[in-house]
């Protein structure tokens, strides 16, 4: 592990090395933009920049150590749209941040999250003060990926992209939370090396019970012991997540088909798995993952949820 990467921070070493130095050296961009999927440390990352650009030890127990940590440093803005649109009054908000000097720091430091959602006014309300920030001023964005953000933010950003950490990293941090071997496992593939994913998921009762449902649904569907307009009618309240589930579970059961010695993600549920491949042979699988890909299409399409699940499940319990 590189010696510039912060307590709480893993992964993407290189980044936090090109980070850290950049502080100091006096050499870090005024406008930096962290890129990556929903819990990928976009937001971790931002804090522990600014917190070392506040307190270069580190410490943890100086003002402005304490200060960041209540989320009361007057040298320090975060803006958070939780999904939804950045609308003007919010860009407003940070380049009047940024316009004034310091207060007790070296610099003023703005973070402005989900900058994909920026409306087109609101970005470029934006470019004057990206064009030509203060000196004392650092402006960090997080998006969930650079080409979803206007081209001109882009460009006038030092974009950093974070990625997915190993297995075995993500895999080691589940087992210290105790949780089982084959759960911890299966939600080491289901996050995609996303450690925040992970860890979300883990304290999210609804998730197991969902994919216990699911299973115990796909399982019958395929077997044709289940109405499949109930299981559509279910699906639908979590559709995201169900195909998720879903497209897991299909390429398993191909992989299981293909090479008897891989070892599914969902090992856990092996006998659940096994029972499905006696009723669903490799070329029915394939033509299945084809139908959720297509699924997602149609939900992204704003088709009716109904009809997607629908036909969806129809075609798992077709022969």
């Amino acid at each position: 592990m590189s010696k510039y990467n912060p307590e709480g921070f893993y992964g993407n070493e290189r980044i936090v090395e090109a980070l850290f130095q950049g502080i100091e050296t006096g050499r870090l961009a005024n406008t930096l933009l962290f890129a990556g999927p929903a819990g990928s440390g976009k937001k971790t990352l931002a804090a522990k920049v600014a917190r070392k650009l506040f307190c270069p030890n580190l410490c943890g127990r100086c003002p402005s150590c304490k200060m960041l940590a209540r989320e009361i440093h007057p040298d320090y803005l975060l803006i958070s749209s939780e999904g939804a649109l950045v609308k003007l009054e919010q860009a407003r908000q940070l380049k009047a941040f940024l316009s004034t000097p310091p207060n007790t720091a070296a610099y003023k430091v703005a973070v402005l999250e989900n900058c994909h959602n920026l409306t087109v006014e609101a970005g470029n309300s934006l470019l004057k003060i990206l064009e030509e920030p203060p000196a004392a001023s650092i402006c960090i964005l997080t998006a969930d990926s650079a080409d979803n953000v206007l081209p001109t933010l882009v460009s006038r950003s030092q974009v950093y992209t974070l990625t997915a950490l190993p297995t075995a990293m993500i895999s080691e941090m589940l087992i210290k939370k105790k949780l089982p071997e084959n759960q911890s496992w299966f939600l080491t593939g289901f996050s995609e090396g996303i450690l925040g994913r992970a860890l979300e998921l883990l304290e999210d009762h609804d998730f197991w019970q969902q994919r216990q449902q699911m299973a115990m649904e796909i399982q019958e569907l395929l077997a044709r012991r289940r109405d499949p307009l109930l299981s559509s009618d279910n699906w639908q309240t979590f559709p995201d997540r169900a195909l998720d589930f879903l497209e897991y579970w299909l390429r398993d059961m191909v992989r299981l088909q293909i090479n008897q010695d891989y070892i599914p993600v969902n090992k856990d549920l092996q006998a659940n798995l096994e029972e499905c491949l006696a009723n669903c042979p490799e070329d029915k699988s394939i033509a299945l993952l084809d139908q959720c890909a297509q699924a997602r299409e149609r939900l992204q399409a704003r088709c009716n949820p109904r009809l997607v699940f629908d036909c969806l499940a129809l075609k798992m319990w077709e022969v």
